[in-house]
C-alpha cells in the first residue's frame, strides 16, 4: 500500500507543479480522431457511439523495444494473462470479462482465427511490433459487423504500410535481459533484428518486413527451491510480411499480402507443475487479396484470405494440430445523404482440422464447417449532434443452422464550447461465439448439435473534454452469456444456465504543456453466476507519463496494479509493476537509440498461478532509418 502511494503521490505531484495552459492548447487530438475499426470506414472518432482506443503509430515508435503482447496488456480494459511470463508462455486474453474466443483479432481489418486451436482464436505471439503501424480497439459486442468472437471486444492490428518515396526502410535490433526477481541480473538472455524495406515505384508500392527474436533465461513454471532454479525454457520467433499494392487509376487499388510466421517454445509440465523438457512448434501461413474501389458516393471493398496452422508438441504423448482457412469479406459502404450512410457486406469462412493427441483425435478432412453471413450497418450523423448506429447479421451454419445478431447505438455530442465536446451514449448488442471444430467434433454422446453461445450487452458511457486539456470518459456494461460451451470429461456440451458480469471502465487523459501526456485509468469487473473465468482480476488500474523533452528525446513512464485473482481455488496475490522507457534521435533523425527497464521495482508476483513472471530487465537498442 505504502508503494502504491508513493507512485500515486508521484503523479499527483505532476499535476500540482505543471501550469495549465487551457486557453493556448489546441483541440485535443482525440477529439478529431479518424477510427476505422467502429464503422469499418474512416470516421470521425467524435461521432462513434462506442469508446475506441486507439495506439498510433508514434505511440509505437516512442515504445520500440517493447513486445506487441506488452502494448496490448498498457491498453486501458485489456487484461492479457501471461504477458509478463515466459515469452512461450500461453496467453489469456480478457475484454469486459470475454475470454480468448469472445475477442476478434483482425489484421488489416481481417478476422483471423486458428481452427485448430481449442478456442479457435488467433495466436498473438506470432506477430512482431516492429511491423505493426497501429492498433484500434472496439470494446463491446461487435458481433454485427465482425461475426463469431466479437462478443465483447475486437483488436484491429494495422500492419506498416510503404512509404510514398521509392526506397526506404528500417533496421532495428536490441538485445536484453530475462531474469526473474529472484534471480536478477544483467545478460544478453533476449536478441532481437528487424529488417523493413518499402517504397512506391509509380503505380506500385511494396513492403517486406522480416524479423528474429530468441529468448532464454526464464524457466516456464518457478522453481521449488530457490537456490537450485528450474531449467530455463527458450523461445525463437521468425516472421516475413510481403506487401504489394497496385494503384490502377484514382478509384481502384488492388492488393496482395503474404505472411509467413514460425515460432518455438520450450515448457514445463501443468499437471502435475513440474520441470519437463517438453517444446511445441507452431507455423503459420497467410495471404490477403484485397480490391477497393472508390466511387462519388461510397467505397467497395472485398478481402479473400488463406490461412494454414501446423502446430506440433511434446508432452506426456506427442501432439499434431493443423488447420485451414478459407474466407472473404465484401463490403459496399454508400452515402445515402450527407448525414446518412450504411455498410452492406456478407462474409464467409470455409474451415478445416486434423488433430492427434491425448485431448482426443481428429481424422483429417471430417472436421469441416463453413458459414456465410450477410450483415447491414446504418450510420446516422446530424449536424445538431445526433449519432445512431444500428444494424443486424445472419450467421448461417452449416453445423448449428441461422442466429440472428444485432446492435442499436445512438450517441449525442454537446459543444460545451468551440474546442470542447460532450458525447454520452449507449448501445444494446447481441453477439454470438461459433463453437470450435475441436468442439463440434469432440462433443459429449448426450449432445445431439452443440449450440452456438449468445451474448448480450447493456452499455453507457460518457466521453467529455473537461478542459482544452483535460478529457475523460467513463462506460458501464452488463453482459449476459448462454449456452456456454463447457468442457466436461474430455468433451465438450452446452452448459443451460445464465451468467452475467457487470463492470466499469473510466479514462482521463491531461495534456498540462504541448509535450507532456500523463494518463490513468481503471477497470472493474463482477462476475456472477459462475462464470468460472481463471485469473481475471477484478480491478485494475494504470497510469502513463509520456514527455517529448524535445524534438529528439522521448521518456516516458507506466505504473500497472492488479488486483488479487483467483485460479482452480488459489487466490494471487496482487501486484504492482512499473516500467520506464526512453529514445532519443541522433545523426540527423536516422538513428534512434532506446531502452527500457521493465518491473523496475523489481516486484516478485505471479501473473499466472505456478509460472514464473519476469522481475526487473534492461533492454538497450537501436534503429536506423534509411
Amino acid at each position: 500500500m505504502n508503494k502504491q502511494l508513493l507512485i500515486v503521490g508521484v503523479i499527483a505531484s505532476l499535476f500540482a507543479s505543471t501550469k495549465i495552459f487551457a486557453q493556448e492548447q489546441k483541440k485535443t487530438e482525440e477529439l478529431d480522431e479518424v477510427v476505422v475499426t467502429a464503422t469499418k470506414t474512416k470516421t470521425n472518432k467524435k461521432n462513434v457511439g462506442k469508446i475506441v482506443y486507439k495506439v498510433t503509430s508514434k505511440q509505437i515508435e516512442e515504445r520500440v523495444g517493447k513486445t506487441l503482447v506488452e502494448v496490448l496488456n498498457e491498453i486501458p480494459g485489456i487484461e492479457i494473462n501471461g504477458a509478463q511470463s515466459n515469452r512461450g508462455q500461453n496467453l489469456g486474453v480478457y475484454i469486459r470479462g470475454g475470454r480468448n474466443k469472445h475477442v476478434a483479432v483482425l489484421i488489416d481489418g481481417v478476422n483471423i482465427n486458428d481452427p485448430s486451436s481449442i478456442a479457435g482464436d488467433f495466436d498473438l505471439r506470432q506477430l512482431d511490433l516492429n511491423q505493426v503501424e497501429s492498433i484500434e480497439v472496439l470494446k463491446g459486442a461487435s458481433s454485427v459487423l465482425y461475426g463469431s468472437g466479437a462478443a465483447t471486444g475486437v483488436i484491429n492490428i494495422i500492419m506498416k504500410k510503404s512509404s510514398k518515396k521509392e526506397f526506404g526502410g528500417t533496421f532495428t535490433t536490441s538485445v536484453g535481459s530475462n531474469r526473474s526477481a529472484e534471480h536478477n541480473k544483467f545478460a544478453a538472455d533476449e536478441l532481437e533484428a528487424n529488417f523493413n524495406f518499402n517504397g512506391t515505384i509509380d503505380k506500385v508500392d511494396y513492403l517486406l518486413g522480416v524479423n528474429s527474436n530468441n529468448s532464454s533465461g526464464l524457466s516456464s513454471i518457478e522453481s521449488a527451491d530457490e537456490n537450485n532454479p528450474n531449467k530455463e525454457d527458450k523461445f525463437y520467433r521468425q516472421n516475413a510480411l510481403l506487401k504489394i499494392g497496385y494503384k490502377v487509376d484514382n478509384r481502384v487499388r488492388v492488393g496482395l499480402e503474404g505472411s509467413y510466421n514460425k515460432f518455438y517454445n520450450e515448457f514445463d509440465s501443468s499437471f502435475p507443475l513440474g520441470d519437463a523438457d517438453y517444446f511445441a512448434e507452431t507455423e503459420q501461413k497467410r495471404a490477403v487479396f484485397s480490391t477497393d474501389f472508390n466511387y462519388s458516393k461510397g467505397e467497395l471493398k472485398a478481402r479473400g484470405f488463406y490461412t494454414k496452422i501446423d502446430r506440433n508438441s511434446t508432452s506426456s504423448s506427442n501432439s499434431i494440430f493443423k488447420g485451414e482457412v478459407y474466407g472473404f469479406d465484401v463490403f459496399n459502404n454508400y452515402k445515402v445523404l450527407e448525414e446518412l450512410s450504411f455498410v452492406l457486406g456478407v462474409a464467409g469462412q470455409y474451415q478445416d482440422m486434423f488433430q492427434d493427441s491425448a485431448y482426443g483425435n481428429i481424422e483429417e478432412g471430417t472436421a469441416k464447417q463453413h458459414y456465410y453471413d450477410p450483415y447491414i450497418s446504418v450510420n446516422y450523423n446530424t449536424d445538431f449532434g445526433l449519432n445512431v448506429n444500428a444494424g443486424a447479421r445472419m450467421n448461417m451454419h452449416n453445423e448449428y443452422g441461422n442466429n440472428f445478431v444485432y446492435n442499436v447505438n445512438p450517441s449525442f455530442n454537446f459543444e460545451v464550447s468551440e474546442q470542447r465536446n460532450l458525447k454520452i451514449f449507449t448501445s444494446y448488442s447481441t453477439a454470438f461465439i461459433t463453437p470450435a471444430l475441436s468442439e463440434i467434433f469432440n462433443k459429449d454422446d448426450s449432445v445431439d448439435e452443440l449450440k452456438p453461445e449468445k451474448d448480450f450487452t447493456v452499455e453507457g458511457g460518457f466521453e467529455f473534454d473537461v478542459l482544452d486539456n483535460l478529457m475523460v470518459n467513463a462506460t458501464y456494461f452488463y453482459r449476459e452469456e448462454t449456452d456456454k460451451v463447457l468442457w466436461s470429461g474430455g468433451k465438450y456440451l452446452n452448459n443451460d444456465g445464465t451468467y452475467n458480469l457487470k463492470g466499469v471502465e473510466a479514462i482521463l487523459s491531461y495534456t498540462p504543456i504541448k509535450d507532456l501526456v500523463i494518463s490513468g485509468d481503471y477497470t472493474y469487473v463482477n462476475i456472477n453466476g459462475g462464470l468460472s473465468l481463471l485469473n481475471l482480476p477484478k480491478h485494475k488500474y494504470g497510469a502513463r507519463v509520456n514527455y517529448n523533452m524535445s524534438p529528439k528525446t522521448f521518456v516516458g513512464a507506466t505504473y500497472r496494479y492488479t488486483s488479487q485473482r483467483e485460479t482452480f481455488g488459489e487466490v494471487l496475490s496482487s501486484y504492482d509493476v512499473v516500467d520506464l522507457f526512453v529514445n532519443h534521435k541522433i545523426l540527423k533523425d536516422k538513428v534512434t537509440l532506446f531502452g527500457n527497464v521493465t518491473n523496475l521495482l523489481n516486484e516478485n508476483f505471479q501473473d499466472v498461478s505456478g509460472y514464473t513472471a519476469r522481475g526487473r530487465n534492461y533492454k538497450l537498442g537501436l534503429r536506423i532509418q534509411f
